[in-house]
């Protein structure tokens, strides 16, 4: 409103010379930055939401109870309390902000039961410094940071503790025509026009629209090829990461997505499923090394219900991964950005039980009764889920060529390979399976190996 009488008091008192009539089309002319030099959008009275996108605690121990407190500017917003281990959308808050100051200071802090909690590398809270001209913002994130960008937790000062979570989070600034272009950068850097939107606009032709092209550091205006473009090495094109972009998707951060069906219930009751309490633990083995890794559980658009059978073999499985995944589309375009799980009851291989398999480059089962059956007391079962699951995906992964990978002569003390490989303290290792939720990283001495270091998130069946 201020904008728009700003401007009809200039138009009364321009004077007029020698003529009978304002000259409209000259007041047109002028810029609207000389009318209001000091204001970075003479169109809009500035303002941000500070969007908290999700938040998760780090440590799988009891739910817990968290809220957030948010201050730009020296204005202070306190939201509600949220329980749970992993919550999408837990609030948003909008501030008025100064229409001539370039830089706005804000402050994120995560409060569990009243104390403040972890979710920055320096100090706990997470102090970040917004470009009112740009609509970016760096201090303890930026874009191109290790653990992505809009994204932040604890674990990034190499200490993980259980005051540690991480949060999503995006900063977004009005403007006149709503399409994510500050008003600076479409008269000084895309000379666009301010007042018409350029909302998902594709200027150069490359498969990705402006918006995400100036978020991520690409000129809108220049061919890039993302149909091939993969900077963070995660097997995710820019174009795939542009399509992930509402699951937290970073093209300088590597991504993993898994679609996971589950079976049915067996007539006797046996559920096959993936208990949340597992996959928040290989949520947070992934978080250390600063890889997210995001399941489809059906709150991401897929996941099926597989009809019950007590034992699946290899010609089963082909047909459930043509059916429940790719849904009979070679050409779905879930196929090379998902991988693929099953949770099924039971599993043969080589003509015995097991507890998973990969039957695919990038698909793998897991035989969730055979699991119960070796870890029925509820903790045990929620660890040895995700291990195996770790396990297979792992091999989804490319870890398939060290000796200590699926050794048979690791499983039990009495085999001497069993004490060699003590050391690569890995889920790879039948040693650890079904108890350890992790990948070695070779630091540990004789015969380790680094198999976060030896991940290829490229392999793909495309």
């Amino acid at each position: 409103m201020k904008k728009l009488v700003a401007l009809l008091s200039i138009m009364l008192v321009v004077p007029v010379f020698g003529s009978t009539s304002f000259n409209l089309d000259s007041f047109n002319s002028l810029s609207l930055n000389s009318l209001h030099p000091a204001d970075l959008d003479p169109l809009t009275d500035l303002g941000i939401h500070v969007s908290i996108e999700r938040a998760r605690k780090i440590i799988v121990d009891e739910e817990p109870s968290f809220s957030f407190k948010i201050t730009v500017n020296g204005q202070t917003w306190g939201s509600d309390t949220f329980h749970g281990y992993d919550i999408l959308s837990p609030c948003n808050a909008y501030f008025d902000i100064p229409d001539d100051k370039e830089e706005i200071n804000i402050l994120i802090v995560l409060l569990e039961n009243g104390e403040e909690a972890d979710i920055s590398a320096n100090g706990k809270s997470l102090s970040i410094v917004y470009d009112v001209k740009t609509g970016g913002w760096n201090g303890d994130d930026f874009r191109g940071d290790i653990s992505g960008y809009g994204h932040s937790g604890g674990h990034e000062d190499g200490v993980i503790d259980n005051e540690d979570y991480e949060i999503w989070f995006d900063i977004i600034q009005n403007d006149y025509d709503g399409d994510g272009l500050t008003y600076w950068e479409e008269t000084n850097v895309y000379h666009t026009d301010p007042m018409q939107s350029d909302y998902g606009k594709d200027y150069d032709n490359d498969g990705i629209p402006i918006e995400w092209e100036d978020k991520w550091g690409y000129n809108p205006f220049s061919y890039d090829g993302h149909s091939k473009l993969d900077p963070d090495y995660d097997g995710l094109q820019n174009t795939e990461e542009y399509m992930m972009s509402n699951w937290f998707a970073d093209p300088l951060r590597q991504d993993i997505f898994i679609e996971v069906d589950c079976m049915v219930p067996s007539p006797s009751g046996v559920k096959h499923e993936m208990p949340e309490e597992s996959i928040q633990m290989l949520y947070s083995a992934f978080t250390r090394h600063n890889i997210m890794l995001l399941l489809d559980t059906g709150n991401m658009g897929g996941s099926d219900e597989i009809p019950y059978d007590e034992s699946l073999n290899w010609d089963e499985l082909k047909e459930i991964y043509e059916k429940y995944f790719l849904h009979n589309d070679q050409k779905n375009p879930r196929k090379g950005i998902f991988h693929y799980a099953i949770i099924c009851h039971e599993i043969i291989f080589w003509r015995r039980p097991a507890g998973g398999m990969n039957f695919r480059r990038d698909a793998f089962v897991l035989g969730s009764a055979y699991i119960q059956k070796w870890r029925p007391w509820e903790k045990g079962m929620k660890i040895s889920h995700a291990s195996l699951f770790m396990h297979e995906l792992g091999h989804s992964l490319g870890l398939n060529d060290y000796i200590g990978i699926d050794n048979e002569r690791t499983r039990f003390p009495w085999q001497l390979q069993y004490w060699l490989f003590g050391n690569y303290k890995s889920c790879m290792n039948y040693r650890y399976a079904f108890k350890l939720i992790d990948y070695s990283d070779g630091s540990h001495g004789f015969l380790d190996h680094d198999d976060w270091g030896s991940l290829d998130l490229q392999r793909f069946e495309r």
